[in-house]
Protein backbone atom coordinates (compact mmCIF):
# COMPACT_ATOMS: atom_id res chain seq x y z
CA UNK A 1 0.00 0.00 0.00
CA UNK A 2 1.42 3.25 -1.07
CA UNK A 3 1.76 5.81 1.98
CA UNK A 4 0.03 9.23 1.04
CA UNK A 5 -0.15 12.13 2.96
CA UNK A 6 -2.42 14.95 3.44
CA UNK A 7 -1.21 17.82 1.71
CA UNK A 8 -0.06 21.46 4.04
CA UNK A 9 -3.25 22.98 3.99
CA UNK A 10 -5.56 19.87 4.94
CA UNK A 11 -7.42 20.50 8.02
CA UNK A 12 -6.83 18.18 10.59
CA UNK A 13 -8.48 18.52 14.05
CA UNK A 14 -11.39 17.78 16.49
CA UNK A 15 -14.74 18.61 16.88
CA UNK A 16 -16.91 19.15 19.92
CA UNK A 17 -20.47 20.67 20.84
CA UNK A 18 -21.63 23.32 23.30
CA UNK A 19 -24.12 21.13 25.09
CA UNK A 20 -21.87 18.32 25.51
CA UNK A 21 -18.61 20.15 26.85
CA UNK A 22 -19.66 23.69 27.42
CA UNK A 23 -21.62 23.72 31.34
CA UNK A 24 -22.70 26.86 32.64
CA UNK A 25 -25.91 26.71 31.54
CA UNK A 26 -26.98 29.08 34.13
CA UNK A 27 -24.07 31.97 34.04
CA UNK A 28 -23.94 35.12 32.24
CA UNK A 29 -27.59 35.05 30.99
CA UNK A 30 -27.62 32.24 29.08
CA UNK A 31 -31.53 30.82 28.76
CA UNK A 32 -32.20 26.79 28.55
CA UNK A 33 -31.58 24.60 25.54
CA UNK A 34 -33.32 21.35 25.01
CA UNK A 35 -30.36 19.92 25.74
CA UNK A 36 -30.29 21.36 28.87
CA UNK A 37 -33.24 18.72 29.65
CA UNK A 38 -31.61 15.71 28.86
CA UNK A 39 -31.26 13.84 32.24
CA UNK A 40 -29.01 11.07 32.83
CA UNK A 41 -30.37 7.69 33.50
CA UNK A 42 -28.20 5.41 36.12
CA UNK A 43 -30.53 2.46 35.10
CA UNK A 44 -30.15 2.78 31.67
CA UNK A 45 -30.28 -0.44 29.62
CA UNK A 46 -28.37 0.06 26.30
CA UNK A 47 -30.79 -1.78 24.14
CA UNK A 48 -33.48 0.49 25.39
CA UNK A 49 -31.01 3.64 24.29
CA UNK A 50 -33.92 5.07 21.49
CA UNK A 51 -36.31 4.70 24.21
CA UNK A 52 -34.09 6.58 26.40
CA UNK A 53 -33.22 9.55 23.71
CA UNK A 54 -36.91 10.16 23.09
CA UNK A 55 -38.93 13.03 24.26
CA UNK A 56 -41.92 12.39 25.83
CA UNK A 57 -44.50 15.30 27.45
CA UNK A 58 -44.06 13.24 30.76
CA UNK A 59 -40.09 13.24 30.27
CA UNK A 60 -40.36 17.18 29.80
CA UNK A 61 -42.80 17.58 32.51
CA UNK A 62 -40.61 15.66 34.89
CA UNK A 63 -37.48 18.23 33.60
CA UNK A 64 -38.67 20.98 34.03
CA UNK A 65 -39.96 20.29 37.95
CA UNK A 66 -37.12 17.56 38.46
CA UNK A 67 -37.12 15.99 42.25
CA UNK A 68 -33.78 16.04 43.68
CA UNK A 69 -32.26 13.51 42.53
CA UNK A 70 -32.45 13.81 39.28
CA UNK A 71 -28.97 14.80 36.87
CA UNK A 72 -28.97 17.15 34.05
CA UNK A 73 -24.80 16.14 32.75
CA UNK A 74 -25.24 18.64 29.97
CA UNK A 75 -25.91 21.65 32.41
CA UNK A 76 -22.71 21.27 33.03
CA UNK A 77 -20.86 19.78 30.95
CA UNK A 78 -17.34 19.57 31.39
CA UNK A 79 -17.14 23.12 32.40
CA UNK A 80 -15.32 24.51 29.48
CA UNK A 81 -17.10 27.47 29.73
CA UNK A 82 -14.59 28.16 32.51
CA UNK A 83 -11.40 26.38 31.22
CA UNK A 84 -11.79 27.73 27.86
CA UNK A 85 -8.47 28.90 27.93
CA UNK A 86 -6.69 25.59 29.38
CA UNK A 87 -8.36 23.81 26.51
CA UNK A 88 -7.82 25.56 23.61
CA UNK A 89 -4.02 25.49 24.82
CA UNK A 90 -4.34 21.60 24.79
CA UNK A 91 -5.75 21.53 21.61
CA UNK A 92 -2.69 23.84 19.73
CA UNK A 93 -0.11 21.86 21.70
CA UNK A 94 -1.61 18.68 19.92
CA UNK A 95 -0.98 21.04 16.62
CA UNK A 96 -4.40 20.77 15.67
CA UNK A 97 -5.46 23.02 12.71
CA UNK A 98 -9.01 23.21 13.00
CA UNK A 99 -11.41 23.23 15.94
CA UNK A 100 -15.23 22.37 15.35
CA UNK A 101 -17.63 23.68 18.28
CA UNK A 102 -20.83 25.25 18.35
CA UNK A 103 -21.69 28.66 19.51
CA UNK A 104 -24.46 28.02 22.12
CA UNK A 105 -27.88 29.74 20.93
CA UNK A 106 -29.69 30.32 23.87
CA UNK A 107 -26.55 31.72 25.22
CA UNK A 108 -26.26 34.41 22.59
CA UNK A 109 -30.35 34.53 22.86
CA UNK A 110 -31.59 33.43 25.80
CA UNK A 111 -35.04 32.81 24.60
CA UNK A 112 -34.05 32.23 21.11
CA UNK A 113 -37.41 35.72 20.28
CA UNK A 114 -34.91 38.60 21.46
CA UNK A 115 -34.01 41.17 19.17
CA UNK A 116 -31.11 41.99 20.62
CA UNK A 117 -28.39 39.44 21.86
CA UNK A 118 -26.83 38.85 25.29
CA UNK A 119 -23.31 40.86 24.65
CA UNK A 120 -21.99 38.66 27.39
CA UNK A 121 -22.59 35.69 25.12
CA UNK A 122 -20.87 36.84 22.69
CA UNK A 123 -17.99 38.20 24.13
CA UNK A 124 -17.03 34.74 25.54
CA UNK A 125 -17.07 33.18 21.60
CA UNK A 126 -14.58 36.38 21.17
CA UNK A 127 -12.06 35.02 23.80
CA UNK A 128 -12.66 31.21 22.27
CA UNK A 129 -12.06 32.63 18.33
CA UNK A 130 -9.66 35.03 19.65
CA UNK A 131 -7.51 32.12 21.35
CA UNK A 132 -7.71 29.64 18.76
CA UNK A 133 -6.15 32.08 15.91
CA UNK A 134 -3.26 32.60 18.54
CA UNK A 135 -3.17 28.71 18.73
CA UNK A 136 -2.68 28.70 14.91
CA UNK A 137 -6.00 26.82 15.08
CA UNK A 138 -8.94 27.06 12.44
CA UNK A 139 -12.39 27.26 13.66
CA UNK A 140 -15.20 25.72 12.15
CA UNK A 141 -18.95 26.87 13.81
CA UNK A 142 -21.81 25.22 14.10
CA UNK A 143 -24.21 27.33 14.90
CA UNK A 144 -27.19 25.55 16.01
CA UNK A 145 -25.94 21.65 17.71
CA UNK A 146 -28.66 20.28 19.38
CA UNK A 147 -28.99 23.56 21.21
CA UNK A 148 -32.17 25.39 20.44
CA UNK A 149 -33.83 28.03 22.81
CA UNK A 150 -36.87 25.61 25.05
CA UNK A 151 -38.78 28.89 24.88
CA UNK A 152 -38.89 28.58 21.20
CA UNK A 153 -40.48 24.72 21.66
CA UNK A 154 -42.48 26.14 24.76
CA UNK A 155 -44.05 29.26 22.87
CA UNK A 156 -43.91 28.58 18.90
CA UNK A 157 -44.14 24.25 19.64
CA UNK A 158 -40.02 23.69 17.94
CA UNK A 159 -38.97 23.68 14.75
CA UNK A 160 -42.70 22.62 13.11
CA UNK A 161 -43.06 26.10 12.97
CA UNK A 162 -41.99 28.43 10.85
CA UNK A 163 -41.73 31.35 13.07
CA UNK A 164 -38.18 29.72 13.53
CA UNK A 165 -37.27 30.43 10.49
CA UNK A 166 -36.83 34.20 10.97
CA UNK A 167 -35.38 33.86 14.75
CA UNK A 168 -32.95 31.65 13.58
CA UNK A 169 -31.71 33.56 10.61
CA UNK A 170 -31.58 36.72 13.17
CA UNK A 171 -29.20 34.44 15.48
CA UNK A 172 -27.07 33.65 12.27
CA UNK A 173 -26.58 37.15 10.94
CA UNK A 174 -25.45 38.54 14.54
CA UNK A 175 -23.47 35.93 14.67
CA UNK A 176 -21.90 36.30 11.30
CA UNK A 177 -21.52 39.56 11.45
CA UNK A 178 -19.56 39.50 15.01
CA UNK A 179 -17.46 36.81 14.28
CA UNK A 180 -16.83 37.55 9.93
CA UNK A 181 -12.70 38.40 10.66
CA UNK A 182 -12.24 35.48 13.56
CA UNK A 183 -14.65 32.03 10.96
CA UNK A 184 -14.27 31.44 7.67
CA UNK A 185 -15.64 27.83 7.82
CA UNK A 186 -19.26 27.23 9.10
CA UNK A 187 -22.47 24.95 9.25
CA UNK A 188 -25.87 25.98 10.17
CA UNK A 189 -26.83 22.79 11.73
CA UNK A 190 -25.26 19.67 13.40
CA UNK A 191 -26.89 16.70 11.86
CA UNK A 192 -29.45 18.23 10.48
CA UNK A 193 -31.57 14.38 9.30
CA UNK A 194 -31.88 14.24 13.04
CA UNK A 195 -35.08 16.10 12.61
CA UNK A 196 -36.26 12.93 11.53
CA UNK A 197 -34.36 10.29 13.06
CA UNK A 198 -34.30 12.20 16.63
CA UNK A 199 -36.68 14.75 16.53
CA UNK A 200 -36.31 15.81 19.98
CA UNK A 201 -32.73 17.07 19.54
CA UNK A 202 -33.02 17.78 15.51
CA UNK A 203 -36.34 20.09 15.54
CA UNK A 204 -37.41 20.63 19.23
CA UNK A 205 -40.93 17.99 18.55
CA UNK A 206 -41.89 15.52 21.89
CA UNK A 207 -41.71 12.30 20.00
CA UNK A 208 -44.98 11.63 21.94
CA UNK A 209 -46.86 14.22 19.55
CA UNK A 210 -49.78 13.69 17.49
CA UNK A 211 -48.82 12.90 13.78
CA UNK A 212 -45.11 12.88 14.21
CA UNK A 213 -43.86 11.68 11.44
CA UNK A 214 -45.82 14.82 8.85
CA UNK A 215 -44.51 17.44 11.82
CA UNK A 216 -41.20 16.34 11.63
CA UNK A 217 -40.76 16.46 8.05
CA UNK A 218 -42.52 19.90 8.02
CA UNK A 219 -39.75 20.82 10.39
CA UNK A 220 -36.94 19.24 8.01
CA UNK A 221 -38.08 21.49 5.36
CA UNK A 222 -38.84 24.66 7.48
CA UNK A 223 -34.36 23.82 8.27
CA UNK A 224 -33.34 23.24 4.83
CA UNK A 225 -35.15 26.75 4.43
CA UNK A 226 -33.32 28.15 7.49
CA UNK A 227 -30.29 26.15 6.60
CA UNK A 228 -30.37 27.82 2.64
CA UNK A 229 -31.25 31.76 4.30
CA UNK A 230 -28.05 31.12 6.79
CA UNK A 231 -26.10 30.85 3.24
CA UNK A 232 -27.11 33.42 1.77
CA UNK A 233 -26.88 35.74 4.88
CA UNK A 234 -23.08 34.41 5.22
CA UNK A 235 -22.34 35.06 2.07
CA UNK A 236 -23.33 38.96 1.84
CA UNK A 237 -21.53 39.19 5.14
CA UNK A 238 -18.31 37.68 3.97
CA UNK A 239 -17.87 36.08 0.31
CA UNK A 240 -15.01 34.16 1.02
CA UNK A 241 -17.02 32.36 4.31
CA UNK A 242 -17.25 28.58 3.36
CA UNK A 243 -20.37 27.26 4.60
CA UNK A 244 -21.50 23.82 4.18
CA UNK A 245 -23.97 21.28 5.49
CA UNK A 246 -23.64 18.87 8.28
CA UNK A 247 -25.32 15.30 7.91
CA UNK A 248 -25.47 11.95 9.87
CA UNK A 249 -24.00 9.29 7.79
CA UNK A 250 -25.80 6.51 6.87
CA UNK A 251 -23.42 3.95 5.08
CA UNK A 252 -25.85 1.16 4.53
CA UNK A 253 -25.05 -1.84 1.84
CA UNK A 254 -27.43 -5.12 0.82
CA UNK A 255 -27.25 -7.98 3.29
CA UNK A 256 -26.28 -10.28 0.32
CA UNK A 257 -26.71 -9.98 -3.71
CA UNK A 258 -30.30 -10.86 -3.36
CA UNK A 259 -32.05 -8.68 -5.72
CA UNK A 260 -34.80 -7.61 -2.76
CA UNK A 261 -32.00 -6.79 -0.92
CA UNK A 262 -30.47 -4.58 -2.93
CA UNK A 263 -33.80 -2.88 -3.66
CA UNK A 264 -34.51 -1.95 -0.01
CA UNK A 265 -30.78 -0.61 0.21
CA UNK A 266 -31.18 1.40 -2.68
CA UNK A 267 -34.91 3.08 -0.61
CA UNK A 268 -33.13 2.83 2.67
CA UNK A 269 -29.98 5.17 0.96
CA UNK A 270 -32.38 7.58 -0.80
CA UNK A 271 -34.75 8.04 2.31
CA UNK A 272 -31.79 8.03 5.01
CA UNK A 273 -28.60 9.66 3.69
CA UNK A 274 -29.23 10.92 -0.11
CA UNK A 275 -32.68 13.10 0.58
CA UNK A 276 -30.55 15.29 3.02
CA UNK A 277 -27.89 15.73 0.87
CA UNK A 278 -29.66 16.51 -2.31
CA UNK A 279 -31.56 18.97 -1.08
CA UNK A 280 -29.04 20.79 1.11
CA UNK A 281 -26.27 20.37 -1.46
CA UNK A 282 -28.45 19.75 -4.96
CA UNK A 283 -30.78 22.26 -4.65
CA UNK A 284 -33.75 20.95 -5.27
CA UNK A 285 -36.25 17.84 -3.96
CA UNK A 286 -35.95 14.65 -5.69
CA UNK A 287 -39.13 12.23 -6.77
CA UNK A 288 -38.66 9.40 -4.50
CA UNK A 289 -39.13 11.45 -1.67
CA UNK A 290 -42.30 13.28 -3.33
CA UNK A 291 -43.50 9.03 -3.96
CA UNK A 292 -42.79 8.37 -0.20
CA UNK A 293 -44.94 11.34 0.98
CA UNK A 294 -47.85 10.34 -0.97
CA UNK A 295 -48.27 6.86 0.02
CA UNK A 296 -47.75 8.16 3.38
CA UNK A 297 -50.11 11.18 2.98
CA UNK A 298 -47.87 13.37 4.39
CA UNK A 299 -49.05 17.13 3.30
CA UNK A 300 -46.37 20.49 3.92
CA UNK A 301 -46.31 23.77 3.65
CA UNK A 302 -43.63 24.48 1.08
CA UNK A 303 -44.18 27.64 -0.77
CA UNK A 304 -42.72 27.80 -4.29
CA UNK A 305 -40.48 30.77 -3.03
CA UNK A 306 -39.50 28.70 -0.05
CA UNK A 307 -38.10 25.95 -3.00
CA UNK A 308 -35.96 29.18 -4.98
CA UNK A 309 -34.07 30.09 -1.63
CA UNK A 310 -33.42 26.70 -1.41
CA UNK A 311 -32.35 25.92 -4.97
CA UNK A 312 -29.94 29.51 -4.56
CA UNK A 313 -28.58 29.09 -1.88
CA UNK A 314 -26.71 25.42 -1.67
CA UNK A 315 -23.79 24.28 0.64
CA UNK A 316 -20.24 24.90 -0.30
CA UNK A 317 -19.34 21.55 0.87
CA UNK A 318 -20.92 18.58 2.11
CA UNK A 319 -20.30 17.83 5.68
CA UNK A 320 -20.98 14.40 7.49
CA UNK A 321 -20.43 12.47 10.35
CA UNK A 322 -19.32 9.06 9.88
CA UNK A 323 -18.61 5.90 12.78
CA UNK A 324 -20.48 3.06 11.77
CA UNK A 325 -22.08 1.04 8.93
CA UNK A 326 -25.01 -1.55 8.73
CA UNK A 327 -26.86 -3.89 5.87
CA UNK A 328 -30.89 -4.04 5.01
CA UNK A 329 -32.74 -7.48 4.33
CA UNK A 330 -36.42 -7.87 3.39
CA UNK A 331 -35.63 -11.12 5.98
CA UNK A 332 -35.63 -10.99 9.65
CA UNK A 333 -31.98 -10.19 11.08
CA UNK A 334 -30.38 -9.09 13.91
CA UNK A 335 -29.71 -5.56 14.68
CA UNK A 336 -27.22 -3.39 16.06
CA UNK A 337 -27.09 0.40 17.14
CA UNK A 338 -26.09 2.76 15.20
CA UNK A 339 -25.68 6.58 15.36
CA UNK A 340 -29.65 7.68 15.11
CA UNK A 341 -31.11 4.79 14.02
CA UNK A 342 -30.71 0.68 13.83
CA UNK A 343 -29.18 -1.77 11.16
CA UNK A 344 -28.62 -5.27 10.66
CA UNK A 345 -25.67 -6.88 11.74
CA UNK A 346 -23.06 -7.04 9.45
CA UNK A 347 -21.22 -10.42 9.53
CA UNK A 348 -17.69 -9.57 7.89
CA UNK A 349 -17.23 -6.44 10.86
CA UNK A 350 -16.09 -6.39 14.42
CA UNK A 351 -18.23 -4.16 16.90
CA UNK A 352 -16.99 -1.40 19.66
CA UNK A 353 -18.71 -1.78 22.86
CA UNK A 354 -21.67 -0.12 22.06
CA UNK A 355 -22.21 -2.36 19.35
CA UNK A 356 -21.72 0.30 16.72
CA UNK A 357 -19.84 -2.04 13.69
CA UNK A 358 -16.47 -0.82 12.71
CA UNK A 359 -16.16 -0.05 8.88
CA UNK A 360 -13.09 2.08 7.69
CA UNK A 361 -13.93 1.04 3.99
CA UNK A 362 -16.92 2.51 4.33
CA UNK A 363 -15.88 5.86 4.77
CA UNK A 364 -14.46 5.60 1.75
CA UNK A 365 -17.10 4.27 0.38
CA UNK A 366 -19.19 7.05 1.50
CA UNK A 367 -16.88 9.86 0.27
CA UNK A 368 -17.08 8.74 -3.06
CA UNK A 369 -20.69 8.53 -3.21
CA UNK A 370 -21.43 11.62 -1.73
CA UNK A 371 -18.64 13.57 -4.01
CA UNK A 372 -19.52 11.62 -7.33
CA UNK A 373 -23.17 12.76 -6.89
CA UNK A 374 -22.47 16.47 -6.05
CA UNK A 375 -19.07 17.08 -7.35
CA UNK A 376 -18.56 19.89 -4.33
CA UNK A 377 -15.50 19.15 -1.88
CA UNK A 378 -16.24 16.65 1.75
CA UNK A 379 -15.97 17.25 4.96
CA UNK A 380 -15.75 14.65 7.88
CA UNK A 381 -16.94 16.36 10.85
CA UNK A 382 -16.96 13.94 13.07
CA UNK A 383 -15.56 10.42 13.42
CA UNK A 384 -14.26 8.60 16.55
CA UNK A 385 -14.53 5.83 19.08
CA UNK A 386 -16.02 5.71 22.21
CA UNK A 387 -14.81 3.84 25.26
CA UNK A 388 -15.18 3.21 29.04
CA UNK A 389 -11.85 3.90 30.52
CA UNK A 390 -11.20 5.29 34.21
CA UNK A 391 -7.59 6.38 35.85
CA UNK A 392 -6.78 4.59 39.02
CA UNK A 393 -4.36 7.61 39.87
CA UNK A 394 -2.94 11.19 38.10
CA UNK A 395 0.24 9.57 37.22
CA UNK A 396 -1.33 6.91 34.75
CA UNK A 397 -1.56 7.39 31.20
CA UNK A 398 -4.19 5.88 29.26
CA UNK A 399 -3.07 3.82 26.40
CA UNK A 400 -6.18 3.69 24.23
CA UNK A 401 -4.48 1.93 21.34
CA UNK A 402 -7.93 0.86 20.59
CA UNK A 403 -8.94 4.59 19.68
CA UNK A 404 -5.87 4.56 18.15
CA UNK A 405 -6.30 1.61 15.71
CA UNK A 406 -9.74 2.76 14.85
CA UNK A 407 -8.46 6.30 13.82
CA UNK A 408 -5.53 5.11 11.67
CA UNK A 409 -7.52 2.92 9.72
CA UNK A 410 -10.18 5.06 8.98
CA UNK A 411 -7.56 8.13 8.22
CA UNK A 412 -5.84 5.75 5.83
CA UNK A 413 -9.09 4.74 3.57
CA UNK A 414 -9.73 9.01 3.84
CA UNK A 415 -6.22 9.44 2.45
CA UNK A 416 -6.73 6.28 0.09
CA UNK A 417 -10.22 8.16 -0.99
CA UNK A 418 -8.49 11.34 -1.77
CA UNK A 419 -4.90 9.59 -3.86
CA UNK A 420 -6.53 7.03 -5.34
CA UNK A 421 -9.99 7.75 -5.58
CA UNK A 422 -9.70 11.48 -6.61
CA UNK A 423 -12.39 12.48 -3.76
CA UNK A 424 -11.92 16.10 -2.93
CA UNK A 425 -11.80 16.50 1.15
CA UNK A 426 -11.19 19.79 3.19
CA UNK A 427 -10.29 18.16 6.32
CA UNK A 428 -11.34 15.47 9.06
CA UNK A 429 -12.27 16.40 12.50
CA UNK A 430 -12.38 13.61 14.84
CA UNK A 431 -14.38 13.39 17.72
CA UNK A 432 -13.67 14.48 20.07
CA UNK A 433 -10.42 15.59 21.29
CA UNK A 434 -11.30 15.83 24.94
CA UNK A 435 -14.01 13.76 26.84
CA UNK A 436 -17.19 15.38 26.49
CA UNK A 437 -20.67 14.30 28.14
CA UNK A 438 -22.16 11.75 25.47
CA UNK A 439 -25.18 13.05 23.24
CA UNK A 440 -27.54 10.28 23.28
CA UNK A 441 -27.05 8.87 26.99
CA UNK A 442 -25.76 11.74 29.50
CA UNK A 443 -23.40 10.05 30.61
CA UNK A 444 -19.81 10.60 31.06
CA UNK A 445 -18.82 6.48 31.13
CA UNK A 446 -18.78 6.96 26.99
CA UNK A 447 -15.67 8.54 26.48
CA UNK A 448 -14.83 9.34 22.93
CA UNK A 449 -11.44 12.21 24.11
CA UNK A 450 -7.93 12.31 23.39
CA UNK A 451 -7.57 14.06 26.76
CA UNK A 452 -9.40 12.04 29.87
CA UNK A 453 -11.48 14.22 32.11
CA UNK A 454 -11.56 13.36 35.62
CA UNK A 455 -15.03 13.59 36.29
CA UNK A 456 -17.70 10.68 36.60
CA UNK A 457 -21.81 10.13 35.45
CA UNK A 458 -23.00 12.41 37.99
CA UNK A 459 -20.31 15.68 37.60
CA UNK A 460 -18.22 14.28 40.61
CA UNK A 461 -14.13 14.64 40.30
CA UNK A 462 -11.69 17.47 39.80
CA UNK A 463 -12.59 18.19 36.21
CA UNK A 464 -8.47 18.32 35.44
CA UNK A 465 -7.19 17.44 32.18
CA UNK A 466 -4.77 14.34 30.94
CA UNK A 467 -3.27 13.76 28.23
CA UNK A 468 -4.22 9.81 26.83
CA UNK A 469 -1.18 7.93 24.26
CA UNK A 470 -4.02 9.07 21.63
CA UNK A 471 -2.78 12.29 22.24
CA UNK A 472 0.87 12.30 21.35
CA UNK A 473 -0.26 10.02 18.25
CA UNK A 474 -2.62 12.30 16.73
CA UNK A 475 0.02 14.99 17.95
CA UNK A 476 2.49 13.17 15.54
CA UNK A 477 0.08 12.19 12.67
CA UNK A 478 -1.32 15.88 12.27
CA UNK A 479 3.32 17.04 12.23
CA UNK A 480 4.19 14.07 9.72
CA UNK A 481 1.05 15.32 7.39
CA UNK A 482 -0.43 11.96 7.91
CA UNK A 483 3.25 9.92 7.29
CA UNK A 484 3.14 7.90 10.43
CA UNK A 485 -0.26 5.98 9.45
CA UNK A 486 1.99 3.91 7.33
CA UNK A 487 3.81 2.85 9.94
CA UNK A 488 4.18 -0.74 10.98
CA UNK A 489 3.15 -1.82 14.18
Amino acid sequence: MKKYKFTKEFLLGGAVAAHQFEGGWDQDGKGLSIADLRRYNPNLNRKDINTERAMTKAKLAEALNPPKDLVFPKRHGIDFYNNWKQDINMFGEMKMKIFRTSISWPRIFPNGDETKPNEAGLEFYDKVFKECKEQGIEPLVTLSHYETPYHLVEKYGGWKSKELINFFTNFAEVVFKRYKNLVKYWMPFNEINAAIYSVWAGAGLKDDEENIETKSYQAMHNLFVANALANKIGKSINQDFKIGCMIAGMMTYPFDCKPENVLLNLHQEQRRKYFYFDVAVGGYYPNYIKKYWERKNIKLDITTEELEIIKNNTSDFSGFSYYMSGVYSVDEQELVEGNLIKFGKNPYLDSNQWGWQIDPVGLRVMMNQIYDRYQKPVFIAENGLGFVEEMKNSSEIIQDDYRIEYLKKHLQQLLLAINEDGVECLGYTLWTPIDVISHGTSEMTKRYGLIYVDQDDFGNGTRKRYKKKSFAWFKNVIETLGETLWDED
